[in-house]
């Protein structure tokens, strides 16, 4: 969106996205709290060692990722001194004195955090398909 040129239509996009991230944000916390109150199922024996550290910090960082993306998405609009409109049901207001630095800090922290949070998905999704067709170990099964 950052190279659109000026218009109604990217102004909508941005509302759009900001508040589908605030949607995001309350989903990923419904989530969070889920996985914090329900047992978590023991990762197979025969698994390598490596594969289970991997598998941990995978997770811990998507849900870092996951809470990171929305709330700097959020800051980048407060601190620019502009509201969050989510979809007219509620608006986070803006600061009353807007900080642009503060601002440019968390764009560049959502910005390259997108980065990494693709690549992290990318390799979720690698991980799913190869225990499933190459290892056949029924991980995949056990996350649907």
């Amino acid at each position: 969106m950052t190279s659109m040129e000026p218009s109604a239509d990217k102004w909508e996009l941005y509302s759009m996205h900001k508040a589908t991230g605030v949607v995001v944000l309350s989903l990923v916390s419904l989530r969070f709290l889920w996985r914090l109150i329900n047992v978590k199922l023991d990762l197979p024996a025969d698994l390598p060692s490596w594969q289970k550290l991997a598998s941990r910090v995978t997770h811990y960082l998507l849900y870092v990722f996951m809470f990171l993306m929305p709330i700097s998405g959020v800051l980048i609009s407060v601190l620019g001194g502009h509201e969050v409109n989510v979809f007219s049901l509620f608006t986070i207001p803006a600061v009353e004195e807007k900080s642009v630095a503060l601002a440019q800090f968390f764009n560049n922290i959502h910005g390259i955090s997108a980065l990494i949070f693709v690549g992290l998905i990318g390799l979720h999704i690698a991980a799913g398909l190869y225990h499933h067709f190459v290892r056949k170990d029924n991980i995949l099964k056990r996350i649907i």
